[in-house]
């Protein structure tokens, strides 16, 4: 008997004429699930087929996109794994991004998603100027502000 490492897991391989795989990676274990693609984490994912299973690593920068089931751009990916944001019912502007502690904004044009835009350090983005700007001069939740009263 042999064991293989792959990160924490070790997959065990008894010679008897043939080979068989205890095949668990991670703790997942294909033997009983349907045929289909699992996910394991933001960076990997198990294709199961037949009670055996091919584990897939998203190469450096992508992350696991359960929509195609396969690797993609964060920016085609919804949270948490990615940093997809829907814009469909949000009028254009720019938005801060509160998952990042507002260090970052968004753009929203059209309905579409335009990407992530980063403040310099220690800087938040400031939705009253549409800049990045010291916490002392934001209002909550991205500074340190409290947002005056409105008068409805």
């Amino acid at each position: 008997m042999r064991c293989l490492l792959l990160l924490t897991t070790c997959f065990t391989v008894t010679v008897r004429g043939r080979i068989d795989f205890l095949f668990t990676v991670l703790g997942f274990d294909c033997t009983n699930e349907d045929d289909g693609i699992y996910e394991i984490g933001c960076k990997s994912f198990v294709r199961c087929k037949d009670g055996e299973g091919e584990t897939v690593e998203c190469e450096e920068g992508l992350v696991f996109n359960e929509a195609i089931g396969d690797c993609d751009e964060p920016a085609n990916v919804p949270a948490p794994c990615g940093n997809l944001i829907d814009c469909s019912n949000k009028p254009d502007g720019h938005y801060p991004d509160l998952d990042q502690q507002c260090h970052s904004y968004y753009t929203c044009h059209g309905g579409e998603f335009f990407g992530h835009n980063f403040c310099p350090d220690d800087l938040v983005f400031n939705e009253e100027t549409g800049t990045c700007d010291w916490e002392s001069n934001v209002y909550e939740p991205c500074g340190l502000l409290p947002r005056p009263p409105t008068n409805k």
